[in-house]
């Protein structure tokens, strides 16, 4: 019995090392964004993850992988091994836009993705040519109407959030407008700003730079509250426009499978990362309203948002598989 005793004494002692180095995190953590290096969103990812690396005591690594309109990266992190060392931070583009618009999506964007923090938002807002003799929005409502299906938008693609956000906004009033796709989003502003266009929504943050140039003017914006950096700019529901698509989200997630104490983990500490100083100035500057909470909060948020997104994909008769 004393013999036996030993060996499993010897056997806890041999496994301390092992349980003590399967702590999380024991290792570095990669965070993927499925967008391109530089952008707005890429700086704000990177953000992120430094300050997420200063809590939890070990680096985490930004990998860049852009394409398919954000898909490429989710796939990654949808396959990778669910323990938490591989997580995703994108937008509704890759979860409740990809799931109205694809029916054949290589990931399901609920079951596929263990939720772990709904970050918060950064909007769109409606823009216009500096030349369009209009001031507000009902005033470009009212002057679209007159020139019936002579009106232009521009978006960086059939089925971007700026493509919806468009055509959400010709339900909500009315309005006609043919759509033009561009390959990129700077390639529309360029045409608006020289007139070619009557207008086109774009990312609050986007939008701030491109008004600063004199030749592009803010009408709305869309989310719940208006920018810090433009108190002036009212939000489209302060103009009486009644948009049924969704504020939209910036979302943290793990494989599908990762452990619930991870989960919580990381949670915890992306929580604590919102409140920074540091986050809460860069935020401000991007006009990013935050939001935190639970890993339930996004997922309820995700399923919120598909709904929407779906009626407006189906009202509007739009198709891209």
């Amino acid at each position: 019995m004393k013999r036996r005793q030993f060996a499993t004494l010897c056997l806890a002692v041999a496994g301390a090392p092992m349980a003590f180095a399967d702590t999380f995190p024991s290792r570095p953590v990669t965070l993927v964004l499925p967008f391109p290096t530089g952008g707005s969103v890429d700086v704000f990812g990177r953000s992120v993850a430094q300050h997420l690396a200063a809590r939890l005591k070990q680096s985490v690594v930004v990998d860049n992988r852009a394409g398919a309109g954000g898909i490429i990266g989710a796939t990654a992190v949808a396959k990778a091994r669910p323990d938490g060392y591989t997580l995703l931070l994108s937008s509704s583009s890759t979860h409740s836009l990809a799931a109205a618009l694809k029916s054949n999506l290589p990931y399901d964007p609920e079951k596929d993705f263990a939720p772990i923090i709904d970050l918060g938002y950064g909007g769109s807002s409606l823009l216009i040519p500096d030349s369009l003799p209009v001031r507000t929005a009902p005033e470009l409502v009212a002057f679209m109407k007159q020139r019936g299906d002579q009106n232009l938008f521009g978006s960086a693609g059939i089925g971007t959030i700026a493509h919806l956000s468009a055509e959400d906004f010709k339900l909500a009033t009315g309005v006609q407008a043919v759509h033009v796709p561009y390959k990129g989003t700077s390639l529309a502003v360029q045409d608006l700003a020289a007139g070619r266009l009557t207008f086109l929504f774009d990312s609050t943050v986007s939008a701030q730079a491109h008004v600063r140039t004199g030749r592009i003017r803010m009408l709305a914006v869309t989310g719940n509250s208006r920018l810090v950096a433009m108190p002036d700019v009212p939000t489209m529901a302060e103009v009486g426009i009644k948009r049924s698509n969704p504020d939209g989200y910036f979302g943290i997630w793990a494989p599908a499978g990762t452990p619930r104490d991870i989960v919580l983990a990381i949670n915890t500490a992306l929580n604590d990362v919102l409140k920074s100083p540091e986050m809460v100035a860069l935020f401000e500057q991007q006009s990013f309203i935050v939001r935190g909470g639970t890993p339930e909060a996004l997922a309820e948020r995700v399923t919120k948002d598909t709904v929407q997104w779906r009626s407006v994909v189906k009202r509007a008769n739009i198709t891209v598989d």
